[in-house]
């Protein structure tokens, strides 16, 4: 078992001189020997402020420089980073720091989250920030002596290595565990399925979220245990990601669709400014053909489809997507079979049917189960099997065909949105009598959030309802980008929303104009 200490600080060893990492917003670079250095001293820092072997520490920062350092620092002395989307609100960060037993967290400068957090920290626990504000603490004062550190402690395989969040049923994201055996094949996964080679050639731009697995494993920990150069991107901006795949001659992108179409129709994309790029592998949400089409006439890349979970990393892949790029097969780590709905582990379907895709959950990249849900972890992972609760068409040559979802969870732009999420707070609104919220398919987000609702008031428009989410505690990614009016919700005997239905009535509204877009 390798840890992350031991995949990063071994890759420093072999280039200490090469070019670690480079942030965006300040140009700071650090060679492999001298982000060692300063993660050393961030780590000295962290100790006297009593962070330890086990402790779980809330990391709520974009894409940032310091968001890299301090995940980092946390593993120098066995702690377990909780990486939370920094996108979600104040409460909603605050019930995840509170439900994991966090021992202290950094986050960005903002006075209602440092209030929220400092109030469900223990006494004297760590708040730091990444600049001033009132009731935490600068990250910039976190310093030790790294010399006096002691030497690494290595962790057990069972021990608690990261905590990663994916939506839940209720509405507040699951926290993910993930023990110490997990790390090394998340990251090595790589080779063999997308092809990435070790060296220091590879310069890898981190376009996914470092809170996301895609961003984390396959972007950040693989750039620099590969002996790579990680290029920070702090906040996706289609032009400035097309201007740095030029200035920095990118070779690796490992990113969801959404943020590939946004790079093409920037307007100042160019093909020629692409040329440098060696390989892409894109996951997290379907791609319409039209545009992996394109991009694979004009950018020298090799494309590679990866799909998995934050539960599972990434279980299937196709090498050649282009033409079927919801064709897909078992990767390195895996054992998969499609079962039929609600079946067990051998009531497999048979070619041309569709069922839900499970996957063998004793290999080593897979979840230990969600943290604090017993309840949850059942549900998903039954008889050595992890349940994905994605729809799959077994093919004749073994091959399967990714069909979408068994639950109703959004995804959108890369990011999971659950219904119930939304629907709460569009019924608090007194012109709302009743909604359902769907996803429907779009070529740009993969899928559109979509509210349907019963007024009340026939004066009632989207823009009231916009207006009304903005002001909610509702993260702005899950805020519907259109609205559909309509008489009543179909239901079926149970007095159950028949879902299915209402996407095609959105579908619908769309195509012939009863359709109110959000910008």
């Amino acid at each position: 078992m390798h840890t992350t200490y031991d995949l990063v600080w071994y890759a420093a060893e072999r280039t200490p001189d090469h070019l670690a990492i480079v942030d965006d917003r300040t140009d700071r670079r650090l060679s492999y020997r001298q982000m060692i250095a300063e993660v050393e001293v961030i780590a000295a820092g962290l100790a006297d402020r009593g962070i330890k072997a086990g402790s779980r520490f809330a990391t709520v920062l974009p894409n940032f420089y310091e968001h890299c350092l301090i995940i980092l620092a946390l593993t120098r002395l066995g702690a377990v980073p909780a990486l939370v989307n920094a996108r979600l609100t104040p409460a909603e960060i605050a019930e995840l720091v509170k439900d994991g037993d966090m021992a202290g967290a950094i986050i960005l400068p903002n006075p209602d989250l440092a209030r929220a957090v400092a109030a469900v920290l223990p006494k004297g626990a760590p708040l730091l920030s990444v600049g001033p504000v009132e009731g935490a603490e600068d990250y910039a004062l976190c310093q030790g002596n790294g010399a006096a550190l002691p030497a690494f402690d290595p962790p057990a395989p069972e021990d608690l290595a990261y905590i990663f969040y994916t939506s839940g049923t209720t509405g507040l994201p699951k926290g993910v565990a993930l023990s110490q055996r997990t790390t090394e094949g998340r990251i090595t996964w790589i080779s063999p399925m997308g092809g990435l080679r070790i060296g220091g050639h590879t310069r890898i731009l981190g376009l996914a979220p470092i809170s996301h697995c895609i961003g984390f494993y396959g972007n950040f920990l693989a750039a620099l245990a590969y002996n790579g150069t990680y290029y920070i991107m702090s906040q996706f901006d289609p032009g400035r990601a097309v201007d740095m795949i030029a200035q920095h001659e990118i070779t690796f992108l490992f990113t969801v669709p959404t943020f590939l179409a946004g790079m093409v129709g920037a307007p100042n994309y160019e093909a020629a400014k692409m040329a440098s790029l060696e390989l892409i592998l894109f996951g997290g949400a379907s791609i319409p053909p039209n545009l992996l089409e394109r991009l694979d006439k004009e950018w020298p890349a090799t494309f590679r489809h990866i799909f998995g979970t934050t539960e599972t990393m990434c279980s299937l892949y196709n090498p050649t997507p282009v033409g079927q790029p919801t064709r897909l097969r078992a990767g390195f780590y895996s054992r998969v079979r499609v079962v039929k709905y609600g079946g067990g582990v051998d009531d497999v379907v048979a070619p041309g049917e569709e069922g839900e895709l499970i996957i063998d959950a004793n290999a080593d990249t897979i979840f230990d189960g969600y943290l604090n849900r017993p309840d949850a972890t059942a549900e998903k992972k039954r008889d050595g099997w992890y349940y994905a609760g994605d729809v799959f068409r077994l093919r004749e040559d073994g091959d399967i065909e990714l069909v979408g979802r068994v639950d109703d969870v959004i995804r959108s732009g890369g990011e999971n949105i659950h219904p119930d999420d939304v629907e709460h707070i569009l019924r608090d609104h007194p012109g709302v009598r009743e909604v359902s919220v769907v996803g429907i398919k779009d070529d740009y987000w993969g899928e559109m959030t979509v509210a349907c609702v019963v007024a009340g008031d026939d004066a009632l428009t989207a823009a009231d309802l916009n207006g009304h989410c903005k002001l909610s505690t509702l993260s702005s990614y899950k805020r519907p980008r259109g609205y559909v009016f309509v008489d009543e919700l179909p239901r079926n005997a149970a007095n159950k929303v028949l879902r299915r239905v209402l996407r095609d009535t959105a579908l619908q509204a769309r195509d012939d104009g009863g359709f109110q877009a959000i910008g």
